[in-house]
């Protein structure tokens, strides 16, 4: 139990002894800037998912999508270039979606409270 311990520790001590820093680009949207915008794609794919059966207008997610960034004046190439970018950058994607799910929370909340 006692060497279980030692391998766990030391594991843990070089995961946090490594440089996470990644040098994210200039035409890639910052985790600021990122994360209302998937906000509003998670809500508007919860409100498709919803509204399927009832609503006579159809509305394809990418046609969302395309509403989001255009509403946010973010150009969908610099989007698509963004999420591979965060896709090869596994912890900065985790980092983004954490903050994705803490304001879903908190819309939640005000939803709730109303």
């Amino acid at each position: 139990m006692k060497q279980i311990f030692i391998v766990l520790f030391t594991l843990l001590c070089l995961n946090s002894c490594k440089d996470n820093s990644v040098i994210i680009p200039d035409n890639i949207l910052s985790k600021e800037e990122l994360v209302p915008v998937l906000v509003d794609i998670q809500i508007a794919q919860a409100s498709q998912i919803i509204f399927e059966y009832s609503d006579t207008i159809k509305y394809s997610l990418k046609q969302y999508q395309m509403e989001i960034l255009k509403k946010k004046n973010i150009p969908e190439e610099k989007f698509q270039q963004s999420m591979k970018f965060y896709s090869t950058h596994p912890e900065l994607l985790q980092d983004i979606y954490n903050e994705v799910v803490n304001e879903l929370s908190k819309k939640e909340g005000e939803l709730e409270n109303r």
